[in-house]
């Protein structure tokens, strides 16, 4: 891991290294773009991934929506503390790093305006996710992705 402060000498006085990003991926890493349009404020779907972390930021000038709550795959449960699951409003141009096993759902768009994010994810989610035949719980490869409603019989509603 390097450092803060990094000496690489091209551009001195001008640029100042940062340090690497705690970023966990099995497998091949993916940068990819989503652009995500305004849905439904209920959520239906969270997932978690336990070996990866994942990135997603938003390009432009839209903010978005995260939906997260702590892991708790360690302590071997298999749905999330709903009480623990919060609506996060990032601004544009700002991003999130979440932890492995952080449940969430896609990001959502916070306005009627479309907005275009940066994931950076694994190969083995991706493959994973678009393998899925229709729309439904899965438990394959580093994709464990439940539906709310159905596992807890409550609904989650992001207060746009």
């Amino acid at each position: 891991m390097y450092s803060p402060g990094l000496p690489i000498p091209f551009y001195q006085g001008s640029v100042e290294e940062g340090q690497n990003l705690d970023f966990v991926y099995n497998g091949k890493a993916v940068v990819r773009t989503a652009r995500i349009s305004h849905r439904s404020p209920d959520i239906t779907w969270l997932e978690r991934h336990e070996r990866m972390s994942q990135i997603f930021v938003g390009l432009g000038s839209s903010p978005f929506v995260m939906v997260l709550g702590k892991p708790n795959h360690q302590r071997g449960e298999n749905i999330p503390c709903l009480e623990d699951v919060k609506a996060f409003r990032i601004p544009a141009g700002h991003g999130v790093m979440i932890h492995v096993g952080t449940w969430h759902d896609f990001p959502m768009a916070f306005a009627q305006r479309p907005v275009t994010v940066l994931t950076m994810n694994s190969d083995e989610v991706v493959r994973a996710l678009a393998s899925a035949e229709s729309a439904d719980e899965m438990n394959t490869g580093d994709v464990y992705k439940i539906d709310i409603k159905k596992r807890t019989g409550k609904v989650l509603r992001v207060p746009f």
